[in-house]
Parts: structure tokens; C-alpha cells; sequence
């Protein structure tokens, strides 16, 4: 009898042992960072040679779109890059056509780097506080153009998914350690409600309109993209 409750005890303990040691996995947090932009004039049509002026003046602390709170990225931290893409909406359900290399791009405060038929790279000035940049894109051929502004960290979707050490979340009520995971970044251009959605939809393939759409997408289609129609 004596050795039978021995056994018990010895396995009492062995179990306790083990929970104790169990591994703790940490609580991962996505982030999903936004920089507002604007694109001025925001009317639905510019003639030929007019100039659209995208102006960027945000803080570095920047707004976490699944949670609403706000994070400080400086340049030490994570580098940005930062462009355009620029396309011709060709009609209902086409596909639309690079362009960019039809428009005459002036910096003002900033940098450009490169450039093809759709894309375009520009830079940010960085003040130790906040982030900014202003270039004037101007159209030389007649057309339903859409601007869409791209935002990611070096390293595009490979730099995706990874884990942001220089962003410190405090543990969770049982103790367990959070850690920030780099979900995406966007623009949102003039607060996404002046961007004529409804003439891009007009004149091209819409993904948003699509059922089951990823909210990534229907943000760069909807608050990334801006529409205008060059006459």
C-alpha cells in the first residue's frame, strides 16, 4: 500500500514538473499601418497638362488600422518604400494599361528614383518627427487615369509577415509576451472618401466589387487609387 501511494506522488509531481515547464508561445499582434496623403485638385476631370499635386505630411507615429492605436516608426527603425503606379482604365472588366511614363513628375520636396510604364518610385523627407513629401504629376496624354500610391518596408512581401522588435507591446493579463508582426502598410489618399471610386468602377475591373474580397485589397482599390479623367 505504502508503494502504491509512493507511485502516486512521484507521478504527482512528475505532472506538476511537466505543466511547468510547458512552452509558452507568444501572443502574436498584426499590424496594419496607414499614411495619409493627399491628391489635389480631387475633381473627377483635369485637362490635358494641368497638374495633380500629391502632398505627404504625416507623423511617424502612424495609425494601426486594425487597431486604432498609433506606433512610432522612425527611418532606424524600418525604411519605407514609397511609389506610384500609374494606369489607363480601359472599361468594364478590362484590365488596365501602365502609363506612368506618360506623366511628367516634379518634385518639390523629395526625391525621385527610377521610373517604367507603370511604376515610379519617389522619396520622403524625414524631420525627426514626421514624414514629408510633395510632387506634381502631370498627365500628357487624354485618357480615365488612376494614381495608385504604394507603401511597404524594404524588402516588399518578403520583408511581410515578420516580426517588428523595435515595437514593445506590454504582456497579456496572464503574462504571456506579445510580439508585433508587420501584416501591410497602404497610403490613403484624401482620407479615402475623395477619390472618385465610382468612376474608377466605371472604367475598369473593380475588385471590390467582388464578394469574399480581401480588406487589403479593397483598400488599395478603394483609399490607395485615385481617379481622375484627363480630357
Amino acid at each position: 500500500m505504502k508503494t502504491t501511494f509512493l507511485c502516486l506522488g512521484l507521478l504527482a509531481s512528475l505532472s506538476v514538473g511537466l505543466s511547468g515547464c510547458k512552452k509558452q508561445y507568444p501572443v502574436v499582434v498584426p499590424l496594419l499601418f496607414l499614411a495619409p496623403v493627399t491628391i489635389t485638385p480631387s475633381a473627377r476631370t483635369m485637362q490635358l497638362g494641368d497638374t495633380l499635386w500629391l502632398t505627404a505630411c504625416f507623423s511617424d507615429s502612424l495609425l494601426d488600422y486594425n487597431s486604432g492605436k498609433r506606433y512610432r516608426i522612425r527611418p532606424q527603425d524600418m525604411t519605407f518604400v514609397t511609389g506610384f503606379a500609374i494606369k489607363e482604365l480601359q472599361g468594364i472588366g478590362q484590365l488596365p494599361t501602365g502609363i506612368a511614363n506618360t506623366v511628367n513628375v516634379v518634385a518639390k520636396v523629395g526625391q525621385l528614383s527610377g521610373g517604367g510604364t507603370t511604376t515610379g518610385r519617389f522619396s520622403l523627407v524625414y524631420d525627426g518627427a514626421r514624414y514629408q513629401g510633395k510632387y506634381g504629376l502631370i498627365p500628357t496624354q487624354r485618357g480615365v487615369t488612376a494614381v495608385s500610391l504604394l507603401l511597404s518596408p524594404v524588402g516588399g512581401g518578403q520583408a511581410l509577415r515578420t516580426y517588428l522588435p523595435f515595437i514593445h507591446l506590454p504582456p497579456v493579463a496572464d503574462g504571456t509576451e506579445q510580439k508585433a508582426l508587420l501584416e501591410d502598410m497602404y497610403f490613403v489618399i484624401n482620407g479615402g472618401t475623395a477619390n472618385n471610386y465610382d468612376l474608377y468602377s466605371q472604367h475598369t475591373k473593380a475588385y471590390a466589387l467582388d464578394p469574399g474580397i480581401d480588406p487589403r485589397n479593397l483598400l488599395y482599390e478603394e483609399q490607395s487609387t485615385f481617379t481622375v479623367e484627363v480630357n
